[in-house]
């Protein structure tokens, strides 16, 4: 009897959960994870408006036994968001080949599994697709060929590697073995095999795309204006409209690898929840800072990640109003009220996770808002402290539990989040007080 109770408790707390997920789906094309009472996922799908679809499988009664089944066995659900139903359908096949879900039929064939763009071993070393790699060599992985051979002629378009099978080496090049190809005349190569680029600068292009291969497209991008801008202060216009094809090129790889990204991203998220014993999957997060001088100029700002990136159209600054003087708690109860109140209010996506800059004081401002405003049970809490050289340091959870963040990598994008929303209420901070100044 005591067992049966308890089952059905445990039952109970699983409709519950699953029916506040379903209240609050994202609204974008994407992947939705069933999973069952164990966290197990149990089925991946995709849809171009998740609410619709995900919504469909719990309104109505369904023909397919296969169906029927799978509903009775769904205690939870997370999602994930993407850009495009194009990147959705990409996202569900990788997400698919790394759960193995036992609902899904299509997908699971592993013999496309991998493929790989690496370099060769060899002076000039150039690139090649690999198809499952077994050694150590850093390279960018495919679950899908064609995506892997698209990549790989964007990446020919962004560093003009040689794709030839010469032998070149020191001797042959000054015995003028080999001469150019079209690869050279269309700008795709720098020729080495005639010594028109050296192996220093050769060596600093595989540099420059194995940080590619990280997908650091920010720095790679930035390195390309600068040389852009070298051309051009130089007057070597031709050289620099080529360096803007290149940066062309990136933006157009920067589109073709968020699925990738994305399913990085989920990996992370996926331990991020387990190591902290999160509800939510968090691929939204929101963090929330103070500043202020000696309590003058005070505002606090917020910024959004979502899947790990910065999402600046949500990010947003605080003027505090409702008090003067030192008072990082009563800053912090002001903001959460004025942020979460309306996104209540308008019926905006809520985050999945809320980083608070600060310590167990702070954390129970946090706290004793969201139960004013009914977000307890909605959205995870935690707050990170610092050490005394100001980098972050603790993860302060809602019921007590703190976790060295040098301890473990999970918390390693945490602690990126709590710097960008630092320097984001710094940067506001100077620039009231600049203004105050001039008056």
């Amino acid at each position: 009897m005591v067992k049966k109770l308890l089952h059905i408790h445990k039952y109970l707390i699983f409709v519950n959960m699953l029916t506040d997920k379903l209240k609050h789906i994202p609204q974008h094309p994407g992947c939705y994870l069933f999973k069952n009472d164990k966290e197990q996922i149990i089925y991946v799908g995709m849809s171009k408006y998740l609410p619709k679809r995900v919504k469909s499988y719990f309104q109505k009664n369904h023909d397919s036994e296969k169906t029927k089944l799978l509903v009775e066995q769904v205690s939870d659900v997370d999602f994930m968001i993407a850009s495009s139903e194009q990147e959705a359908i990409l996202l569900e096949e990788e997400l698919i080949k790394l759960y193995n879900p036992k609902f899904n039929i299509k997908g699971k064939d592993d013999k496309s599994r991998k493929w790989s763009i690496c370099f060769t071993d060899e002076p000039f070393s150039k690139l090649e697709i690999v198809r499952n790699k077994t050694d150590e060599r850093p390279s960018l992985d495919f679950t899908s060929g064609l995506l892997a051979h698209e990549i790989y002629d964007l990446i020919h378009d962004i560093f003009p590697f040689r794709s030839c099978s010469y032998s070149i080496t020191q001797e042959n090049i000054e015995k003028s073995k080999f001469k150019t190809c079209l690869e050279y005349s269309l700008g795709r190569c720098k020729a080495p095999c005639v010594g028109l680029v050296s192996s220093f600068e050769y060596l600093m292009m595989v540099k420059g795309c194995k940080t590619l291969f990280t997908l650091d497209i920010h720095k790679v991008r930035k390195e390309l204006k600068s040389e852009m801008k070298y051309y051009s202060d130089k007057m070597e216009f031709e050289k620099a409209n080529q360096v803007l094809h290149r940066m062309k090129s990136l933006d157009l790889f920067d589109q073709k690898v968020e699925v990738i990204r994305l399913s990085n991203s989920n990996k992370v998220s996926y331990e991020l929840k387990k190591v902290l014993g999160l509800n939510q999957l968090p691929l939204v997060i929101e963090a929330f800072d103070n500043s202020h001088n000696q309590g003058d100029c005070n505002v606090a700002a917020s910024v959004r990640f979502v899947n790990n990136k910065p999402d600046k159209s949500n990010y947003r600054k605080y003027i505090i109003r409702e008090h003067q003087g030192i008072d990082d708690y009563a800053s912090f109860d002001e903001v959460l009220h004025r942020r979460f109140k309306r996104l209540l209010d308008e019926k905006k996506d809520l985050p999945n996770l809320v980083l608070i800059d600060g310590g167990k004081g702070q954390l129970n401002v946090a706290i004793r808002v969201f139960e004013e405003l009914g977000l307890t049970d909605k959205i995870d809490l935690i707050s990170i402290s610092k050490n005394d050289k100001h980098k972050s340091s603790v993860v302060h959870k809602s019921n007590g539990e703190t976790f060295d963040i040098l301890s473990n990598n999970s918390f390693t994008n945490l602690a990126k989040i709590q710097d960008e929303v630092h320097r984001f209420a710094i940067k506001f901070h100077n620039q009231r007080r600049s203004k105050k100044v001039l008056k």
